[in-house]
């Protein structure tokens, strides 16, 4: 079987934040997985010192207090520096689960210490699952952890949530993925990037007219 895209390699991605507002929250922690031959073969973490409180509500989903930030932190300004390097070096494909938030993110904290956006190719693995996968029934089941086990992929309950185990496990989903979903690895990466923005568009533009439809 010749090899694709997908085989000769792409970085899992994932971020833990402040909270949600991309155009203000802070990066706690980040992690970037290159996989090859669709085996994770090199992972790099950063725990980052923020310059604002970390809530409460947000320590509880990722565990990471203002403490911890301050006293095992790097630099703020070096550590986006340090991530915005890794992520572009190899040129190669970003995968995330929601990377309509993650790479925003990122991008808003790399232009708060004055770096550039990132020029990568953004592929998420929500955005094929929901076009590749339209009936997922029950409630908030298009999260990352039910949709890992809607494809067989099994992550020990302690390690949910931090930034390195989902990023490890939106690489597998994406993988899983490729195997349900021939298309994607016969579109070269760039074209599946842009049929995933396409098709987040048409996703969202559905989701609006759902809303208009139900009952006030």
């Amino acid at each position: 079987m010749a090899s694709s895209w997908v085989d000769e390699g792409f970085i899992a991605f994932d971020t833990e934040t402040t909270g949600v507002d991309v155009s203000e929250a802070r990066i706690v922690t980040a992690a970037a997985i290159v996989f090859v031959g669709r085996q994770p073969v090199e992972t790099d973490s950063w725990l980052i010192k923020v310059d604002v409180p970390i809530p409460e509500v947000t320590t509880a989903v990722h565990g990471i207090t203002d403490e911890m930030s301050q006293r095992d932190g790097l630099d703020q300004g070096e550590a986006l520096a340090d991530i915005r390097r890794v992520l572009t070096a190899r040129n190669l494909p970003v995968v995330c689960f929601k990377s309509d938030f993650d790479l925003p993110i990122l991008n808003a904290n790399l232009a708060r210490v004055a770096l550039a956006p990132l020029p990568i190719t953004d592929v998420c693995a929500y955005v094929i699952d929901k076009q590749f996968n339209k009936y997922v029934r029950g409630k908030n089941q298009r999260r990352l952890k039910p949709t890992a086990e809607r494809y067989g992929i099994e992550l020990s309950e302690d390690a949910w949530h931090g930034a390195e185990a989902d990023a490890l496990v939106a690489g597998r989903i994406f993988l899983a993925e490729v195997d349900a979903y021939p298309e994607i690895s016969l579109t070269d990466a760039q074209e599946l990037a842009a049929k995933i923005a396409r098709w987040r568009d048409e996703q969202d533009r559905d989701f609006q007219e759902w809303l208009a439809r139900q009952p006030k």
